[in-house]
């Protein structure tokens, strides 16, 4: 049953944003004739009926749950509870798209010539596909034989494309992990030299994102710059890549093969390779991980250190996690075993246990140790000896982590104070590390203490289009006496992408992977 109403303001449930740059003046709700279908409210400034069809006309729509529908015409079917349309333009609480063609039935809208955009204004930024369907209930998008375009470049193509509301499109299209921002596959900045190229460009294909490129000209103006080609590719369980960095002195090469339980990887700067099998299997909170390969390693990361055989064994590990109201406790012992044809037999073990309680703080504490009898030949059996204890306490605007190694006698960690407010973020953090000096890290360098203190202010995200924002940042190096750092960085929010322009200065580095230096950044997001 449905009824007919003239001016009226049924109450729905308004969307989740607003319309972006739609120029509909006129919510549906509000229109001189509205109807309230199964699918949703439709509306219209005329309306005729021809039997069983109700016809809209003067601007035409359908607003329901999880889209608002306008075009020039609207036609409900009441025996088979169809509307359609033509020259759609939809709203969702993620996208706009227009469509050739639509038919909403039930909870399902089916649309076909489909060009959808993420972008406030404009589409600079689009997907351009044969159909669509939507759930209006879920706000899950399928889109069938389609091709994403930043201002007109094609560059990848999809049999089927699953966009869904929870995740960004970076996230959607399977380029970014969740939370993180999908940046433009261009690189162009300054560290230690110039930096320019393409960056896991997706060249076009058959599948979602199959492949992709890398062409990169590093350290321009340095006296050891490296040209970077690159190429990689993926389809469900199986994956390949290659690296080649060429230098003045030399190239070295990083490359990757894995199809299901068999892989090949090789590192010619570190003078590895493997060839082999691992398969995994598990029951209940039971790992079990037999390996086997034939490799090449290098143990101190010189070939006078050279080691070739074949290894075989298995890995095994156990997950326990007990759950009680805010608490959490998990605990996983491991051992590894292997055998050689060149060397007496390998044996690691150990296990971590974690507490965490989500109240109105968050406390979590760790412990994790392992020990080895024998020596690992290569680097893919090896399990380092660990005696670490760590935890994180959180409160609002405040944030304590810290770590305790008892192998190496030395404490480090830091601690984060916040003042938040709506336009954003004030913040220090202290890092400190106590008893450091001399102490050896896992690329082979002397750590050392510190003592330096960093404040900094973080900007709400752009919302609005056209909008500015600018995050300073300044260290103090309180061991040294002196700026141990400084940065400043522009970001511009323009219909469909955030641009950042940064500088950033390490005046007295902090850790043996810093190097005194400064770095110019530009760069690109998806907003």
């Amino acid at each position: 049953m449905w009824r007919l109403k003239k001016r009226n303001l049924w109450a729905l449930m308004p969307l989740a944003i607003p319309l972006f740059g739609l120029g509909w003046a006129v919510p549906c709700r509000e229109q001189p004739y509205t109807l309230e279908t199964a699918e949703g409210l439709a509306g219209g400034g005329n309306l005729e009926f021809d039997g069983e069809v109700a016809l809209f006309t003067d601007g035409a729509c359908l607003e329901t749950r999880g889209l608002t529908l306008r075009a020039p015409s609207l036609r409900y079917d009441q025996a088979s509870g169809e509307l359609t349309a033509q020259d759609v333009e939809v709203e969702t609480p993620r996208y706009r798209f227009w469509a050739e063609e639509a038919w909403v039935r039930g909870q399902t809208l089916r649309a076909s010539g489909v060009r959808a955009t993420t972008c406030r204004c404009g589409e600079d930024l689009r997907l351009l596909s044969q159909s669509l369907v939507f759930n209006t209930q879920t706000g899950e998008a399928v889109l069938e034989e389609s091709r994403l375009e930043v201002y007109r470049l094609g560059l990848a193509r999809f049999e089927a494309l699953t966009i869904n509301p929870s995740q960004s499109l970076g996230e959607s299209l399977g380029l970014t992990e969740a939370g993180e921002a999908l940046s433009a596959p261009f690189r162009f900045d300054f560290d230690q030299g110039l930096n320019l190229g393409l960056n896991g460009f997706p060249l076009p294909g058959p599948r979602r994102f199959s492949s992709r490129l890398t062409l990169l000209a590093l350290r321009l103006g340095s006296p050891d710059p490296v040209l970077r080609l690159g190429l990689s590719a993926r389809e469900k369980q199986r994956r390949a890549s290659l690296q080649l960095d060429v230098k003045a002195s030399g190239f070295t090469s990083l490359g990757e093969v894995v199809d299901g339980p068999l892989f090949f990887v090789h590192d010619s700067a570190a003078g590895r390779y493997a060839f082999g099998l691992r398969q995994g299997y598990s029951w209940g909170g039971l790992a079990f991980t037999p390996f086997g390969w034939v490799a090449q390693d290098w143990q101190d990361g010189t070939p006078a250190t050279q080691v070739q055989g074949l290894a075989a064994g298995t890995e095994l590990r156990y997950t326990l996690g007990l759950k009680e109201g805010p608490f959490r406790l998990s605990l996983e012992p491991f051992g590894v075993f292997t055998l050689y044809d060149q060397a007496p037999r390998y044996l690691a073990y150990g296990g971590q246990v974690e507490g965490r309680y989500e109240g109105a703080f968050t406390l979590h504490l760790g412990y994790s140790w392992s020990a080895e009898l024998g020596l690992g030949r290569f680097w893919l059996e090896r399990r380092g000896a660990v005696h670490r204890l760590f935890g994180r306490l959180e409160f609002p605007g405040l944030e304590l982590q810290a770590e305790r190694d008892f192998l190496k006698a030395q404490t480090q960690g830091s601690l984060r104070l916040g003042y938040q407010q709506d336009y954003g973020e004030l913040w220090m953090r202290y890092n400190f590390c106590v008893e450091c000096v001399g102490k050896t890290t896992s690329n082979g360098r002397s750590d050392w203490e510190r003592r330096e203190l960093v404040l900094g202010f973080t900007p709400s995200p752009l919302t609005c289009t056209h909008e500015l924002s600018l995050s300073p940042l300044l260290g103090y190096d309180f061991l040294r006496q002196g700026v141990s750092r400084f940065g400043l960085e522009l970001r511009y929010a323009d219909c469909c992408f955030v641009w950042r322009l940064g500088y950033q200065e390490v005046r007295i580095a902090q850790h043996p992977d810093e190097v005194s230096s400064g770095k110019f950044t530009l760069g690109l997001e998806i907003r």
